[in-house]
């Protein structure tokens, strides 16, 4: 018998939408921080600072969203795990 759980398919796309979108942000900084600084205007390198904090931000977001997807998929393992112990 194959069970299907709705939450833990939700949590594990969401986790993979999270690992996406951490390593576009990643790559974002990346290619940001290995630019040459020396022929940028003093107002292009603001905002060149601001789109990095922005991806860096952006990283984080998606740590965070992973972790919870993470403890989604853990909470429907446990419940699923809970029905299986009390039909068993």
């Amino acid at each position: 018998m194959k069970i299907q759980s709705p939450p833990f398919l939700y949590g594990q796309q969401g986790l993979q939408q999270s690992q996406r979108n951490l390593e576009q942000a990643n790559q974002e900084v990346a290619q940001m921080a290995t630019q040459t600084f020396d022929r940028v205007q003093p107002k292009e390198l603001d905002a060149q600072q601001g789109s990095i904090e922005e991806s860096l931000m952006e990283a984080r977001q998606a740590t965070r969203n992973a972790q919870s997807n993470a403890q989604v998929i853990d909470g429907s393992n446990k419940a699923i795990g809970s029905l299986i112990d009390i039909t068993v």
